[in-house]
């Protein structure tokens, strides 16, 4: 359940815990549902999947859960953190509303009457272009079926805050900018009193246009947001009825010709990609799941976690944010063809997925990228026109971090000028470049890393950052040897130590964010059986149960070695 922003005045209730299910099967059709025919006779967990366990492991088809819970009268926000892969939602009977983009944080305002009140959602985790049209069955991570995160209602007053958006002005005198978006009985001029870190509230008048204030305020006694010092502030707004409590960071991200800049000051990221993935919880993240995830990320010395390919569980990402760690966040997509940028559908969705990402996002100073789309159509001119839109979908709502996206697509892309850094996942040695017999595979690779340097040094592209977004190698847990074999530990170990020495020993690059932290359930029928052995794609430097492979030490070694001093300089 996500801490902040927090809204004391409102009453409450966090839906979480065990609700009535009845499992529908397969045959159904999920919008020919009528709930209140349908025999509720188990119990489902939520947060929870109804796929990862039991007999139904494995198994698509449509659940349906329901909660009962007394609410007060008045207009009120049913909040959703996360579901998928499609699902319907009633309130008393009624529909109020859809979710086509799994993952995604939905949000319902409606009223009610005073007492006892139901909630139905059904979920349906199976392939449908109609009712889930971004998900693929060849997508590598797998489609799990449930209510992924926290379920929450809450009473909203006649003039509410809707959000609060905190941004950095100033590094040298705490300057922030604040804006405040209104809804219901949006006045002409608002009074209202704001206070930081828990000090005395101070009154203040603002006028009111397009239903937002903003102000401009320097923080007392502030300190500055950096992985280091992962120091927070906390902003209180108060108004006649509503008041919230945000938490939010000083700090800056910004590019510099092929340089990042956090603070000001040259920044290299070393970096694991992490799903939300477990084989027992599947995408549900236990607090203590995420927090030893993080744990072991510090202990790597690494500073950088991308989020693939969803939008992230909230409360990560204000763990990230109290542990000092960057992240790359990205909204649902992963190798979407060019057809599906001439859908206008999924082009809809795919804006919205990533404006949704961004708006939860805003105040999170962990979140320093945002993402969108990996591996997919930008050697197009469909895929151009997609990128574009979703680029301004974001910076609509926050324009204030840098945009990137993941290309396997290399010198065919033609997008690269639209993005702020440029990202590129390659795999010499692994993926490509390996069919070779007479030779060891890992000799290709830093003569391949070394060769998209030099590509991408070029002059239209040359005052762009270059960060390798994904590289690796898989290794199955357990598995040893002397030959050091594919899809031994050792060749794993052997792969990820070259990439590391040929990517951060090249200055081109900006960072490395190595595929991936730990082993995680993927498709599990396919043609090219080779692909997923145990239907797990097994890249992590850990595996599945979070059991460290020998690659995890070797880049435990590599990137303290390189992890930057305060010149920003590597320990070498």
């Amino acid at each position: 359940m996500r801490n902040f922003p927090v809204y004391p005045d409102r009453f409450t209730r966090l839906l979480d815990g065990a609700w009535d299910f009845a499992w529908l099967g397969d045959a159904i059709d999920v919008n020919a549902i009528v709930p209140s025919l349908e025999v509720f006779n188990e119990i489902a967990a939520v947060p929870g999947c109804f796929d990862t366990a039991g007999e139904r492991i494995g198994r698509r088809g449509v659940g349906l859960y329901r909660k009962w819970f007394h609410f007060p009268a008045g207009l009120c926000r049913l909040s959703l953190d996360g579901l998928g892969l499609y699902a319907r939602i009633w309130f008393d009977g009624n529909e109020i509303g859809q979710c086509r983009i799994p993952y995604a944080t939905l949000e319902f305002d409606f009223s009610v009457e005073d007492g006892m009140h139901e909630i139905v959602i059904a979920v349906d985790n199976r392939f449908s272009p109609e009712n889930a049209p971004l998900v693929q069955p060849y997508n590598d991570f797998y489609a799990f079926g449930g209510i992924y995160r926290s379920v929450s209602i809450q009473r909203l007053p006649k003039l509410a805050i809707d959000q609060i958006r905190i941004k950095t002005l100033n590094l040298e005198t705490g300057l922030v900018r604040v804006e405040l978006s209104l809804r219901g009985a949006v006045p002409e001029m608002l009074a209202f009193q704001y206070a930081f870190d828990g000090a005395e509230l101070q009154r203040a008048e603002a006028r009111v246009e397009k239903n937002e204030i903003a102000f401009e305020v320097e923080v007392p006694d502030f300190r500055i947001w950096s992985p280091e010092q992962p120091d927070l502030h906390t902003l209180c707004v108060r108004i006649a009825d509503d008041t919230v409590i945000e938490r939010f960071g000083i700090r800056t991200i910004e590019t510099d010709g092929c340089q990042l800049l956090l603070n000001g000051e040259p920044l290299r990221l070393l970096g694991v990609n992490r799903h939300e993935s477990h084989p027992e919880f599947g995408p549900v993240q236990p607090t203590q799941l995420m927090v030893d995830d993080l744990k072991y990320a510090k202990e790597l010395h690494a500073n950088f976690i991308r989020g693939a390919h969803y939008q992230q569980n909230p409360e990560f990402l204000e763990l990230c944010d109290q542990m000092g760690f960057l992240v790359w966040e990205e909204s649902y997509g992963w190798g979407q063809p060019a057809a599906d940028a001439e859908d206008p559908v999924k082009v809809e969705l795919f804006c919205r997925a990533s404006a949704t990402m961004a708006r939860a996002s805003v105040n999170h100073p962990s979140v320093i990228i945002y993402g969108f789309l990996n591996e997919s159509c930008s050697d197009t001119m469909a895929g151009r026109e997609l990128y574009r839109k979703i680029i301004e979908s974001i910076r609509a709502e926050d324009d204030t971090r840098l945009i990137s996206y993941a290309s396997n697509r290399f010198d065919r892309d033609i997008c690269f000028d639209l993005a702020d850094i440029i990202s590129i996942n390659p795999y010499p040695g692994w993926i490509s470049e390996c069919d070779d017999w007479s030779r060891n595979n890992l000799e290709v690779v830093k003569p391949e890393m070394d060769r998209w340097a030099d590509y991408f040094s070029a002059p239209q592209f040359a005052q762009k950052p270059l960060l390798v977004s994904e590289s690796g190698a898989c290794g199955i847990y357990g598995i040893r040897s002397r030959e050091r074999a594919q899809w031994s530990e050792e060749y794993q170990s052997d792969y990820f130590a070259t990439a590391i020495e040929a990517i951060l020993g090249n200055p081109r690059y900006c960072g490395i964010t190595l595929w991936q932290m730990f082993d995680c359930k993927s498709y599990t029928l396919c043609g090219q059986i080779r692909t997923k052995p145990r239907g797990f794609n097994c890249a992590g430097l850990l595996d599945e149960y979070r059991r460290p492979k020998l690659a995890f030490d070797t880049v435990k070694a590599l990137f303290r070695r390189y992890r930057p001093d305060s010149a920003g300089l590597p320990l070498r």
